[in-house]
């Protein structure tokens, strides 16, 4: 709450500030937003009430004003069933543009490490999910609470960069999706397996403290090479811990308790981006070094995702790898966007989920009302 209340505070300074400093302007507001409605189906899913459903998976609204030419404020409200209000404000900030070469955010903004993480609202999605990296915020969060400063340099050949430090909560394994399975994979194929360590719930919006950066280079719109890190101070994270019987004593029933372990981590990526007039290719790749109480935990992911837009039609396929400590599965997806206005956008996709335990097949289909 301090956080955002200073965030808060010193938009309007920069703000106030700005309009004095500068000519005639006419302010510009913009207010965008959409309705998506969503179907899940799964087959073979255990331990839900259902394998299939039907929601309004978002509905969000955007909120952009422009007091000067330096000087923008944005707020973005997503609407997800079971979120709590925190987790819904996306966005909450001002930015002042010193240059094209430097810019000034303040506020609560989208994490600038991934740029399929900038997707994260379905309008701006190719496809109907997005990659499991992203939904189960296992290397890095949504959004942060701080300050950043970014800008770019050059035209034809281009290099952007991104820093940033502040505060966020925690939302690892965050149940998305109208069956509630999307972000929640990790967990769920734990259990399969019997995995004796696990994230407890109660580590769910804890707060923490981070600092990271971004830098890409970019030909002109062909291609773009990023680089991305974001460490987290060192914190306390409750486990856990699932014990069989006779674990405790002879006769000790099987039984659940939470152990806290102190978690050192730093997460690095790398993404590609290459296109070509209507084809588009995108990948990346996340790795890190995550200690729990100087112990070494895997932890990566990657996914590749090619499209090709036909008219309306953008046809879609994508692979993604998920290493989470004992944990690994792949996914596949493939689907159609079909968009024949503006405001219009159907998406339906079919994902194959593949794991030592059980596979599992999986359809979505996502219709998307902009305004």
């Amino acid at each position: 709450m301090k956080t955002i209340l200073l965030s808060t505070v010193t938009i309007l300074i920069l703000g106030v500030s700005s309009i004095y400093s500068q000519g005639f302007w006419e302010p510009q507001t913009n207010i965008t937003g959409y309705i998506a409605t969503e179907f899940n189906y799964f087959d073979e899913l255990q331990d839900y009430r259902t394998n299939y459903g039907s929601a309004v998976s978002e509905a969000g609204i955007l909120i952009t004003y422009q007091p000067t030419e330096r000087f923008t404020m944005k707020s973005v409200f997503v609407y997800r069933p079971d979120f709590t209000f925190d987790q819904m404000l996306n966005e909450a900030f001002g930015q002042y543009s010193l240059s094209q070469k430097v810019n000034i955010k303040v506020g609560r903004f989208l994490l600038p490490v991934s740029p399929m993480n900038t997707y994260y609202y379905a309008p701006v999605n190719t496809s109907a999910t997005l990659p499991v990296l992203i939904t189960n915020n296992e290397f890095f969060p949504l959004n942060i609470d701080g300050v950043s400063v970014n800008g770019s340099i050059g035209n034809e050949f281009r290099v952007s960069y991104d820093l940033f430090g502040g505060g966020y909560r925690n939302t690892t394994w965050l149940k998305t999706g109208a069956v509630g399975f999307f972000g929640d994979e990790s967990a769920y194929f734990k259990k399969q397996i019997g995995s004796e360590f696990t994230v407890d719930q109660s580590y769910q919006n804890t707060y923490n403290v981070a600092f990271g950066g971004s830098v890409a280079f970019s030909y002109n719109n062909f291609v773009t090479l990023g680089f991305s890190a974001f460490k987290p101070i060192d914190e306390t994270v409750p486990l856990g811990v699932n014990l069989p019987e006779n674990a405790l004593f002879p006769g000790s029933p099987a039984t659940y308790i939470i152990q806290e372990f102190t978690f050192e981590k730093i997460a690095y990526g790398v993404n590609l981006r290459l296109q070509h007039e209507n084809t588009r290719f995108v990948a990346e790749l996340w790795d890190s070094n995550l200690k729990a109480d100087g112990g070494d935990v895997d932890l990566n992911g990657a996914f590749a995702e090619l499209s090709h837009t036909i008219n309306r039609f953008t046809p879609y396929v994508r692979y993604e790898q998920q290493q989470t400590d004992d944990v690994e599965f792949r996914r596949y997806t493939a689907g159609i966007n079909y968009k024949p206005t503006f405001e219009r956008a159907l998406k339906l996709e079919y994902l194959f989920y593949d794991h030592e335990v059980k596979n599992i097949n999986g359809v979505v289909a996502t219709f998307i009302y902009s305004f």
